[in-house]
């Protein structure tokens, strides 16, 4: 089983047009992007990338259709493609210095994010993937990479939930069939500790009210395995980042806005630049979000959606704008995702501590 790969950079350039195509689309763009905003010292992106499939069959019948046999007919040229957008969205999301740390959901297997982190637009930046098979009915997965020569990564762990009895363990002590959560670890510098907490709540397929309850317990587990971790760790910035199927003043959310962790509150970072990540019959809604609990006093944390023309396209049906989705039903349009990338930018406040030596 393949778990953390570190890339070397092997000479490749990141080709000029691919970088020109972006810029020029976050400058034309009405909202403010991530090459706008002053940057961070760390740069942080969440991204629900929309399915995407190795496209050759493998033992799971749930990615039957993402195959180039399957009724989605997706084929290498199509997956290329896919990968090659997702490459430079991860590049415009981070302005002119690529994001540390990039979180993703929806990927099915390892493959996929070796192939993400070794494209010719990425491998310069040497980033590395953390990653472990869920028990995922369909095979989705959520995923890391990041920058090693930006970060050290200090510890990591996979933990399934079990959101029918409200049990979360570790990974390889159950076989409750859902999305894992992984927490990481990151330092940089002596003061400068990030815990980061990677989800991808259970969706609302079945319907919003019969699936409340499950994402709820989803959240309370959460809550518990951030709050272990505080017992380690109680001086760390703790940012928990996903799809949550839902918006923070949800039902499902209220055991992570009733919770403290230590002695602090957990809020859920503003996202500016957009009306939302995710648009369903014509309404916008961050159901993509960061939530950040800790010490505040000693960092500063600001997010923001990124909104460019080359993820977007006509809602004929309810009118402006939306994602554009690389499916729509069965039919292929080519596009992203149907989500949009959100950010979070983390620096430590002035004159706290002194200079590194």
């Amino acid at each position: 089983m393949r778990i953390i790969l570190f890339r070397k950079t092997f000479g490749f350039f990141v080709p000029i047009l691919y970088l020109l195509v972006m810029v020029e689309g976050a400058l034309c763009a009405q909202s403010k992007t991530p090459l706008e905003y002053s940057r961070g010292e760390l740069r942080f992106m969440w991204y629900n990338v929309e399915n995407l499939f190795y496209p050759m069959d493998d033992t799971i019948a749930g990615d039957d259709e993402f195959t180039p046999e399957g009724v989605r007919h997706w084929t290498f040229l199509r997956y290329r493609h896919k990968l090659t957008s997702l490459a430079r969205v991860i590049i415009a999301t981070g302005g002119w210095e690529p994001p540390e740390v990039v979180g993703i959901c929806e990927i099915e297997e390892a493959r996929v994010l070796e192939d993400l982190v070794s494209h010719p637009i990425l491998e310069p930046y040497d980033y590395a993937y953390v990653h472990r098979e869920s028990p995922d009915h369909r095979g989705m997965d959520v995923a890391c990479i990041f920058r090693p020569n930006r970060l050290h990564l200090v510890e990591w762990d996979v933990f399934v939930s079990n959101p029918s009895t409200n049990v979360v363990q570790a990974r390889d002590l159950t076989s409750a069939r859902t999305r894992d959560m992984i927490h990481l670890c990151f330092s940089r510098g002596k003061h400068d500790t990030v815990d980061l907490f990677l989800v991808h709540l259970i969706s609302k397929y079945s319907g919003a009210g019969a699936t409340a309850q499950f994402r709820k317990n989803q959240a309370m587990e959460l809550v518990g395995l951030v709050d272990s971790i505080h017992g380690k760790r109680p001086g760390s910035l703790k940012v928990m980042a996903g799809d949550f199927n839902e918006v923070w003043l949800g039902y499902s959310m209220e055991p992570l806005r009733g919770s403290k962790i230590g002695k602090d509150s957990i809020f859920s970072v503003p996202l500016l630049g957009g009306a939302g990540s995710y648009k369903y019959k014509g309404s916008w809604s961050f159901i993509d979000q960061f939530l950040v609990v800790g010490p505040t006093d000693a960092f500063m944390v600001t997010g923001g959606v990124l909104v460019i023309p080359p993820l977007m396209t006509a809602d004929e049906s309810h009118g402006g704008d939306k994602p554009a989705r690389t499916y729509v039903g069965y039919s292929y349009r080519g596009g992203v995702s149907d989500h949009l990338p959100i950010w979070l930018d983390i620096s430590r406040r002035p004159f706290l501590y002194p200079p590194e030596r």
